[in-house]
Order: C-alpha cells, then sequence, then structure tokens
C-alpha cells in the first residue's frame, strides 16, 4: 500500500507544475510585442503509478496516481509556414530593394517636366529652325550655342546621376576584379554575419538538447537570423534529428543559393567578384568541404527572382543599360550635327568647326570651345540640314527599329520607368502575400494576451486546489500524529 505521505506528494507536484505553467503563461506575456517569439507551452503529463507488484496486489483496489510533471516546454511552431516566410521574405526583397534606385533613376530624367533632356532636345532644333530663317543674325547665333551647350550638360549630368546611383549599388576596384563597395556588399557582409551567428547559436543549442533540454529562445534567435538572411537570397534549412527521432539543434541541410553554408572552413562563406572580361557580378559560396561555387549574379538577376542580392544586380544592370543608350543618343546627336559642317573650302570661307564635341562616357561631351568662345563662327547655312536632323530615322543598338533623336530618348526614359513600376507592383503583390503568411504564423505561433489570460487563471486556480489539498492532507496527518494516540 502507498505510504502515508503519497497524498502529500501529489498535491505538492500539482502546485510546482501549476506555477511552472503560471510562470511560463508570464513569459509569453511579456513577450507578446516581442518581434520573433514564439508562444511556449508545458506539455504535462502523469508521473508513474505507485505500483508493488506482489503476491498480495490482487487485494488492493490498483494502481494508484502519482500526480502530474512538465515533460517538456516546447515551441508552438509549424516549421512549413517557416519555409513560407522565408520563400516570401527572398521574393519580396527581390523587388522591394529595386524600388527605390530605380525610382531614383527615373527622376533624373526631371521626365515630363519642361526642364528635361526632351524639352531642351525640341528646344536645340527650334533654334536651328530660327538660325535657317535668319542664317547671319548673331544672336541666333548665340542662342543655338546656349541651347546646344545647355542640351549636353544636362546630358551629361544626368548620364553621371546615373552612374553614381550604379557605384551606390557596386563600386568595383580600377582593376574591375572586386567589389569594394556600395549596397551589394553591405548586404553580402551582412549576410555574412548573419551566417556567423546561426553558427554561434547552432553549437549552443546543440549542447543545450545534449543535456536534454529545451532552448526555445535561442531557437527563435536562430529562426530570426534565418529569416534576416533569406532576405539575400533562397535559403533552405532542414533540422537534423537523431537516432531516436528527436532534435538535435544541428541541420541536416542548411543552403544559400543552393549551396552548403553550414561550415566555412575559413573566413566568410560569401563574397563578391567581378569578372575583368565580361564585367559580370558573381557571388562566391563556400561550402562544408571548402569547394567554391558560383552564382553569377549579373546573368541570374533577371531570371531568377529571389532575394535582394539579384533585385540589387537587376537595378544595376538596368541602369547601366539607360546609361549606354544615353551615351548613344548623344554620340549619334554629335555624329549627325557634326557631319552636316561644309566641307573645308566650301563657300562660305569659314574653317569648318564641329557644333559637339566628345561623349559621356569619358564625361567631355558638350559643345566645342572655339564655338562657345565665339558663336558667330557657326555656319548659319547649314541650319536647315541640321534641323532636319529632327525627323530622321536613325539606327540605334538599343531600340528595335529606326527611330528619331526624341523617340530614341522615350525609349530610354519608359525603360527605367517600366522596371519601377514593375518593381514598385511586384513588391505590393510579394509584400501582400508575406503578410498574409505572417498574419498565419501569428495565428499558430503568436501570443494571444486574451488566451494567455484565460490560461492564467486556469492554472492559478490549479495551484489554489492543489494547495488546498496539501492543506486538506495536513489536516489529516495532524489528526494522525497528534490526536488519534
Amino acid at each position: 500500500m502507498p505510504g502515508t505521505f503519497l497524498g502529500l506528494e501529489t498535491a505538492r507536484r500539482g502546485i510546482r507544475v501549476h506555477q511552472h505553467s503560471i510562470n511560463i503563461t508570464g513569459h509569453n506575456l511579456a513577450n507578446a510585442s516581442t518581434p520573433g517569439y514564439t508562444r511556449q507551452e508545458g506539455v504535462l503529463k502523469a508521473t508513474d503509478p505507485y505500483s508493488n507488484i506482489t503476491l498480495e496486489s490482487s487485494v488492493t483496489p490498483g494502481q494508484f496516481g502519482t500526480g502530474v510533471a512538465v515533460d517538456n516546454i516546447r515551441r508552438i511552431r509549424d516549421e512549413y509556414l517557416d519555409f513560407q516566410m522565408r520563400r516570401s521574405s527572398t521574393d519580396t526583397a527581390y523587388w522591394q530593394d529595386q524600388i527605390l534606385l530605380l525610382r531614383q533613376a527615373e527622376i533624373t530624367f526631371a521626365e515630363p517636366l519642361d526642364k528635361g533632356i526632351n524639352t531642351k532636345l525640341v528646344d536645340f532644333f527650334k533654334g536651328w529652325m530660327n538660325l535657317e530663317n535668319m542664317p547671319q543674325d548673331p544672336g541666333v547665333k548665340a542662342s543655338v550655342v546656349v541651347l546646344g551647350d545647355g542640351l549636353a550638360k544636362l546630358m551629361q549630368t544626368t548620364y553621371n546621376q546615373l552612374e553614381s546611383i550604379q557605384h551606390n549599388i557596386a563600386q568595383i576596384d580600377g582593376a574591375g576584379t572586386v567589389v569594394t563597395g556600395g549596397m551589394l556588399k553591405d548586404q553580402a557582409d551582412r549576410a555574412n554575419e548573419a551566417l556567423t551567428q546561426i553558427r554561434d547559436l547552432t553549437a549552443t543549442i546543440k549542447n543545450v538538447y545534449a543535456v536534454g533540454q529545451q532552448p526555445n529562445d535561442l531557437l527563435d534567435q536562430r529562426d530570426m537570423l534565418l529569416e534576416e538572411l533569406s532576405k539575400f537570397g533562397p535559403v533552405e534549412a532542414v533540422h537534423e534529428t537523431g537516432p531516436d527521432g528527436k532534435p538535435t539543434g544541428d541541420f541536416s541541410v542548411l543552403n544559400f543559393f543552393g549551396h552548403d553554408v553550414r561550415i566555412a572552413p575559413s573566413g566568410d562563406s560569401l563574397s563578391l567578384e567581378v569578372d575583368a572580361v565580361t564585367g559580370d557580378v558573381r557571388l562566391l559560396v563556400t561550402d562544408t568541404g571548402g569547394a567554391v561555387n558560383v552564382k553569377n549574379l549579373t546573368q541570374d538577376c533577371n531570371a531568377d527572382t529571389r532575394g535582394s542580392l539579384l533585385g540589387l544586380e537587376s537595378s544595376r544592370q538596368i541602369i547601366i543599360d539607360a546609361r549606354n543608350k544615353l551615351n548613344e543618343l548623344a554620340i549619334a546627336l554629335r555624329d549627325q550635327v557634326n557631319s552636316q559642317n561644309p566641307a573645308p573650302g566650301s563657300p562660305p570661307i569659314i574653317p569648318a568647326v564641329d557644333f559637339f564635341t566628345g561623349d559621356l562616357e569619358n564625361s567631355n561631351f558638350g559643345v566645342e570651345a572655339d564655338l562657345l568662345d565665339d558663336p558667330s563662327r557657326l555656319d548659319g547655312t547649314v541650319a536647315g540640314a541640321v534641323a532636319a536632323i529632327r525627323d530622321l530615322d536613325i539606327t540605334f543598338t538599343g531600340a528595335s527599329n529606326q527611330c528619331t533623336l526624341e523617340e530614341y530618348f522615350g525609349v530610354i526614359t519608359a525603360g527605367v520607368g517600366a522596371g519601377a513600376k514593375r518593381a514598385n507592383d511586384m513588391a505590393a503583390t510579394q509584400s501582400a502575400i508575406k503578410t498574409q503568411v505572417g498574419n498565419l504564423m501569428k495565428s499558430v505561433s503568436g501570443v494571444s494576451t486574451d488566451e494567455e489570460i484565460t490560461k492564467l487563471l486556469q492554472y492559478n486556480y490549479g495551484f489554489q486546489a492543489s494547495s488546498r489539498v496539501v492543506s486538506v492532507i495536513d489536516d489529516m496527518l495532524d489528526v494522525v500524529i497528534n490526536r488519534l494516540f
């Protein structure tokens, strides 16, 4: 038969378990607004019953229960939703990081404002039309030179601003082989830092699991780091289980862009390099065996819409394309206008002077210095031919068909504007998906204060009831010890 103090021990266990449950509930309530916190719950189980199997066991009423214990403290977490959240974070970051950059590029063109390149291009050719009517008027000549100079400076300024945005994304050394700064470098560094913290936390988590405990708060921290890492590129994480089916705290799979990043043999797992020939930016991923795997961000930035690293490179390529096209427009304008100069020695007998010189790439595009100093040297007899260039169809490498200078400038601005709009629309869509997944995660893992307060009352009543049992047994023992004999 069980001893006199069995009921007292059973009640004591009830008090202890309800006290633990109250503490867990208080921890949940304290972290109700903590980002990344996962609701915790004590898993209760009945302790082993009192059993003494002997020849006289048949005279006992059966096994006596011995109370309750907290088996473990579990996190209420859905790994499938974790995967969905990391995937949606990856897709959202691809588009979100492009919005600001492409909007900055769009603003540099100042279109369709009346002070943009297109307006100045139209005014420039109108100046030549006026000069055709008054070919010898020095004032009109000076006006044409001023209009050309303003157009050239605005084009050069716009080109330089686009270049500045491009360099903000990736600063490349003089040899053209290493990314030394910019947003791409910053994000690669942050990804490396997240990986380092994930490895450090994993080592601690494994130690906690090894002694039979549940490192819930550490697991929350690691999940937040995995979500942060997923913003930079696709992350695949599979938790490892031991022979007994219980988690070990380690990963059986931890891939970034499809490459193993659980352990770097030395230094950082991620680095950036530039192909000196093609100019492609490549992400180097060092795996557990020390092998270096390459993700070509430039080639894959439009084919693989995953993560901010690819999103930044996609923006950079759009800006590079706009710069190249703008330079091509400037060269076409220069060559077409200069080609209308009369041959040397042709009437009227004046030295031939090119109107434009240089190009945007070398930062020297502008009106010839001699004309700036002396606009009277401008040959008004070619004004009609120059004015006709406005309607001339020209072959551009960046256009599918021949088009005028103004039409080609429209192609440039439309490309940047379309990229910005597409990024904004896709970011909104992906953000909505991420919000929905986040709401699902909160419904599963988030802390509901109403629910926790209800549990708090339940555990409080359980604590009081167990305490009452102790009080009753104490009275019983007092009778047995002090009054019975």
